[in-house]
């Protein structure tokens, strides 16, 4: 049977209530929708859409965020069989969108204090005008809309259903989580070929490629420390020790060595803050400086620590297709230094030159969020940009050690990848996530009280 609302409502933030056995129905549920979708293949749009309503009209709005999560997870798959997600994602985010609208009429109690647009309006403005300039300005409105929206919606509900489930719904987002990498490991017992890449040296799992599969065990991981640091006792010691063992074996699997890094600096940088907000920021900015200013031999060093292999020192000597795309970049950014050309501007261009980057060793986009930013928006947008997400981090950071730490690994992954320009994927909803937490709902102890543990 399903849960009741009441019931669930009234279940302390730290009580661990439910098990995995709990949620079997919901699982159930992804399970029909994921078989629904590969047998119909683009029927399976309206099919769903029309599920996902009744949902919706059931009161079961927790069923449908986390469809709206798989769906996003599903997206990112290079695989056919998953390509009616790509659309179905887009419907779903404006399904969502229905309770904003006609909260009313919805069992769900909102609060739409709880928005992250307004620190995103001037950014999002300016994305607005640079549309006038884009070669593709149907796709640029899409890209452009959806991205606020995420920002509305995502915050909005996420922390409305926290309200109302509890820790239910933490663990139902986790247990998502943990279903998507247990997916990598039975897709490559099926069949190898089906998750192996770069002639079996990287597996993407359940993702669309292995950097897919490091960003989300990177952001999971991100995830999943929140939850556990501020609700000890959510899971237990064998389902924490599985779960980590799930997401570091998968980052190894994935062999992403932006993502890898990103943690490091994030656990790093989590245990000087622990001891000393402050100084832990001081000391893990001098370190980012110095990792930017600094020309560390990278390949001696991996040499030296046995690593040669897991980093790829091969393509690090011959600087790889991230050096190629990023000097293309800041070619086409002079043509266009202050004012972009609008969202999916970075993707057009790339794919315009084609040819002449792949013989050069890339494939792919700009892979650094803040140069397709400062591609797509101009210099302008790249400033607005930063603003918006560091008026985010700087609220979180009143309420949380983990907020800055958590901005250094952010930074280090987007220096190497740009999900943090995209909305529909299953990265940056997984932030957001994460910075709802930490904005709205959990916050560390006082500082009196942090001061006094420290001098014992």
């Amino acid at each position: 049977m399903l849960l009741k609302q009441e019931h669930i409502s009234k279940l302390a933030p730290t009580e661990t209530v439910f098990g995995a056995a709990s949620y079997k129905q919901l699982f159930l549920l992804l399970l029909v929708w994921l078989v629904t979708g590969i047998t119909l293949g683009a029927v399976a749009i309206p099919v769903l859409a029309l599920f996902a309503l009744y949902l919706q009209n059931q009161g079961r709005h927790i069923y449908l965020f986390i469809a709206f999560f798989f769906t996003l997870i599903l997206s990112d798959s290079r695989l056919y069989a998953l390509s009616f997600s790509q659309d179905l994602k887009t419907v779903l985010m404006l399904l969502l969108l229905l309770p904003l609208l006609f909260a009313k009429k919805y069992t769900l109690a909102l609060d739409f204090t709880k928005s992250f647009h307004i620190p995103f309006l001037l950014y999002i403005s300016f994305a607005f005008f640079c549309i006038s300039f884009s070669p593709e300005p149907f796709t640029a409105i899409q890209k452009t809309v959806s991205y606020i929206l995420l920002f509305i919606l995502v915050p909005v509900l996420f922390y409305s259903l926290y309200q109302t489930y509890k820790t239910y719904f933490l663990k139902a987002v986790i247990y998502l989580g943990v279903a998507v990498l247990i997916a990598g490991y039975l897709m490559y017992l099926a069949n190898p070929m089906l998750v192996m890449y770069n002639l079996g040296g990287r597996s993407s799992g359940a993702l669309g490629n292995p950097n897919g599969l490091g960003m989300f065990c990177f952001l999971f991981f991100l995830l999943y420390f929140v939850i556990r640091h501020y609700f000890p006792k959510l899971f237990s010691k064998k389902e924490n020790v599985i779960i980590l063992i799930l997401i570091f074996s998968s980052l190894l699997w994935s062999g992403s060595r932006g993502q890898t890094i990103s943690i490091m600096i994030f656990l790093i940088t989590q245990f000087l803050s622990k001891k000393n907000k402050t100084v832990g920021v001081l000391i893990s900015t001098a370190l980012g400086l110095l990792l930017i200013t600094i020309d560390i031999d990278i390949v001696a060093i991996a040499n030296t620590l046995g690593f040669e292999d897991y980093l790829r020192i091969d393509t690090l000597d011959a600087g790889g297709g991230r050096v190629v795309a990023r000097h293309f970049a800041w070619e086409q950014i002079q043509k266009n230094f202050w004012v972009g050309r609008g969202f999916g501007y970075t993707e057009w261009i790339y794919r315009q030159h084609f040819y002449e980057l792949s013989m050069l060793g890339h494939e792919g986009n700009a892979h650094n969020a803040f140069l397709t930013v400062w591609l797509d928006t101009g210099f302008i947008g790249l400033i607005l940009f930063i603003a918006g997400w560091g008026l985010l981090f700087l609220k979180a950071a009143q309420n949380s050690y983990l907020a800055f730490p958590i901005a250094f690994a952010i930074i280090a992954s987007n220096m190497v990848e740009s999900w943090l320009v995209a909305s529909l994927n299953p990265f940056t909803i997984q932030l957001l996530m994460v910075l709802t937490l930490l904005i709205f709902i959990v916050k560390d102890k006082n500082r009196s009280e942090q001061n006094l543990n420290l001098k014992f």
